[in-house]
């Protein structure tokens, strides 16, 4: 596909998410919960609308506990996949480009989470892709825009950041965040001169296309308010980090590369109980309880790690020639021979299911330390390996399993 129909197909869905937005976050349902985690989760979704209703939003210091979703989000990311490597970042700075658009919103009788004076918007769907597609530079320069024409797309863009950090706010980096809060304060600060405009010329009405008249103040006013929310909730995330780096166990940042795995997983086909094994693994590793989950959770992280290659093979193997190896080391040794791993990555490979075998698996418990480690490198080379498979070209290990 070139990037001009990619861009093309892009704007047909952006375009149906402003007319019926899929954009959510729910409850991260999962079958390896225990009760108190069930019950908790439970009352986080029950509890969401009155946190909404909040400002500055309460940011969760659990950000698993909540899943993002969307279904446009889902083709978006299939369409980029279809694009060459190299022109994934005009892809993505074309999409970002329609945050500055009037058009950005429409009326409809559509109900949901973020809205604005009934407008929905493709703003919230854009802000998922560009954070989670390497967009993130994109999005600050929005919000950096020294002259931004406000249009009422920002008061739904603006709630949707909020939303983000208050349910899964490893998605930024602790640098991002600092980068993020002057970016939004800078907009602030535009809208608060935007407003004293306003009430000077006595100008209440403001008219933009395709949706008609809007107050004008009370726009300028709600991002105000949507922005110092915003930086109130860089500051906790920040803390949070802060606060994760100084406590025993907690690695915010793997978190996130953790994510970005679960999405490439997704969006490349592999199955469900690929993911569920990971997800398995984490819940052994962070309910720190007797040797012998640390045991099982290295267990699961070594059978993740030899179905995530087993089920790449036969999509590598289609652009390659030779004979398909679905085993561990030959798999390993196949991947290297055709530079979709460098002999390095291999060598690295073979040690890291070493590592697990030798010290978790095989002995007869297994200590916190070692599952750490195992869980830490396994979610980093997961996701050295998903890209490396993706630039390969493998763009579905769907059809070829």
């Amino acid at each position: 596909m070139t990037l001009k129909e990619a861009i093309e197909n892009a704007h047909q869905i952006l375009d149906e998410e402003r007319a019926l937005p899929t954009v959510q976050y729910a409850t991260a349902t999962d079958q390896a919960d225990d009760a108190a985690r069930s019950v908790a989760k439970l009352l986080a979704g029950m509890n969401l609308p009155q946190l909404r209703s909040e400002r500055p939003r309460v940011v969760i210091d659990d950000p698993t506990m909540f899943r993002f979703r969307s279904v446009n989000y889902d083709l978006l990311c299939a369409l980029l996949s279809y694009i060459p490597t190299e022109s994934r970042p005009s892809f993505v700075r074309d999409i970002s480009l329609r945050l500055k658009s009037e058009r950005s919103c429409a009326r409809n009788k559509t109900t949901g989470f973020p809205r604005w004076n009934g407008l929905a918007s493709e703003s919230p769907l854009i802000a998922e892709f560009l954070v989670r597609n390497g967009g993130k530079n994109e999005l600050f320069a929005v919000l950096r825009d020294k002259a931004p024409k406000f249009v009422p797309g920002h008061a739904v863009l603006l709630a949707q950041i909020e939303e983000m950090i208050a349910l899964n706010y490893s998605i930024f980096t602790n640098t991002e965040y600092g980068q993020l809060s002057t970016a939004v304060q800078s907009f602030a600060d535009i809208a608060s001169a935007r407003h004293e405009d306003y009430r000077k010329r006595n100008v209440s009405q403001v008219r933009y296309e395709e949706i008609g008249i809007v107050d004008g103040p009370k726009l300028c006013y709600d991002i105000i308010l949507s922005s110092d929310g915003i930086a109130e909730e860089c500051r906790k995330a920040r803390y949070l980090y802060l606060k994760g780096f100084l406590l025993e166990g907690v690695n915010l940042e793997v978190n996130q590369d953790k994510a970005s795995v679960e999405t490439y997983l997704q969006r490349l086909g592999f199955t469900k109980p690929l993911v569920d094994s990971l997800n398995e693994a984490e819940r052994l590793y962070h309910n720190q309880g007797t040797p012998f989950d640390f045991k099982n959770c290295l267990g699961h992280l070594r059978s993740f790690l030899e179905n995530l290659q087993g089920q790449a093979m036969p999509a590598v193997h289609e652009k390659c020639s030779g004979t398909l190896r679905i085993d561990w080391g030959g798999g390993l040794a196949y991947l290297a021979q055709n530079s979709v791993l460098s002999k390095a990555e291999e060598q690295f490979a073979v040690g890291l299911s070493r590592l697990i075998s030798d010290e978790g698996v095989h002995p007869l418990i297994a200590e916190r330390e070692y599952a750490r480690l195992a869980r830490n490198m396994v979610i980093e080379y997961a996701l050295l390996f998903l890209k490396k498979v993706e630039k390969f070209g493998v763009k579905s290990v769907a059809v070829a399993t």
